[in-house]
């Protein structure tokens, strides 16, 4: 019994970590709330950046910025030729942190809610599909007979087959590949750390398959599906980063402009063309608004599909 009570009284310290979570300031808070790494690192750097210009050195300082300091930091990021889209992220980020401290009544009021940011052009997606012949020759470039050369096929396969993003490909683990009734599938994990399962084809399947026989790691379940192989990894079992999955992409494409993003607008446009429902494309996707997917289709009008030629006048 004493040992018990001992234990408790070590637990109830005052170095416990829910004294130490119990004093966490909210700023810290807000930042520690998203869940996307890549969020973290370009809000963090956004609130460092506007701290730097306005030469803020403490909390009591940031939480006393007015509706000016943002603009004037806005008109700073312009002078400095930052683009639209880079403008438009910083102040989200502040926009963002101001909302949290508002909403915890911290501050009266979100200063940055009605500094007016570039406009942008929502529905333009930079990158454009490939042709159907430049998606084949791409395809055509591995060198199958070799592990490395089954890897990057494989790595291209998935791209092309399920329109998933480059860092959600580099991601796989051999058990997010498996059978589901008559389906097998691959288990993704997409924006905002959701997980999002695709059916994929007999023929995708088919060539993990090869692969993983190949590779012979595939009975092991937490192994990543496609393996590294640059000199650090020799040995070793490693995801491919995306940096190395770009570096995949650009050795085989043959558009020399070409991301690996392009076989994202690739596959929505060829599904759309080939009559898939949107709502289906959106899903695959992981659209949460069919708009987004929209900015994919990369297929020309088709004439003979106006409603206007039926109008009856």
């Amino acid at each position: 019994m004493t040992n018990d009570i001992i234990n408790i009284e070590n637990a109830l310290s005052t170095d416990r970590l829910f004294d130490q979570i119990k004093t966490i300031e909210q700023e810290d808070t807000w930042l520690k709330n998203n869940v996307s790494p890549n969020t973290k690192k370009a809000y963090l750097y956004a609130v460092k950046e506007f701290c730097l210009f306005l030469g803020i050195k403490s909390r009591d300082e940031l939480r006393s910025v007015n509706s000016g300091h943002i603009i004037a930091y806005r008109d700073f990021l312009k002078t400095n030729d930052k683009s639209d889209r880079t403008i438009s992220t910083r102040l989200s980020a502040l926009s963002s942190l101001f909302d949290d401290l508002a909403s915890n009544q911290i501050i009266e009021s979100n200063p940055a809610q009605y500094v007016k940011r570039p406009k942008m052009d929502h529905g333009k997606v930079v990158t454009e599909r490939l042709s159907e012949g430049q998606m084949l020759e791409m395809m055509d470039g591995p060198d199958k007979s070799t592990l490395k050369g089954l890897r990057d096929w494989v790595f291209l396969s998935i791209l092309f087959g399920t329109g998933c993003r480059i860092s959600e490909v580099c991601n796989l683990s051999v058990k997010d590949n498996y059978g589901v009734d008559t389906y097998f599938v691959l288990k993704f994990i997409v924006k905002g750390g959701k997980e999002h399962t695709v059916a994929i084809s007999p023929t995708l399947q088919s060539r993990i398959n090869q692969y993983l026989e190949l590779s012979g790691h595939g009975d092991t379940p937490d192994s990543p599906l496609l393996l590294s192989y640059s000199n650090r990894t020799i040995g070793s079992q490693k995801h491919i980063t995306t940096g190395s999955g770009t570096h995949i992409w650009n050795r085989y494409r043959v558009e020399t402009k070409s991301t690996p993003h392009a076989s994202r607008s690739t596959f929505a446009s060829e599904a759309i063309r080939r009559g898939e429902t949107l709502i289906n494309v959106q899903d695959t996707l992981a659209h949460a608004d069919p708009r987004t997917t929209l900015k994919y289709n990369k297929n020309e009008k088709d004439l003979k599909n106006s409603v206007a030629l039926g109008a009856r006048i």
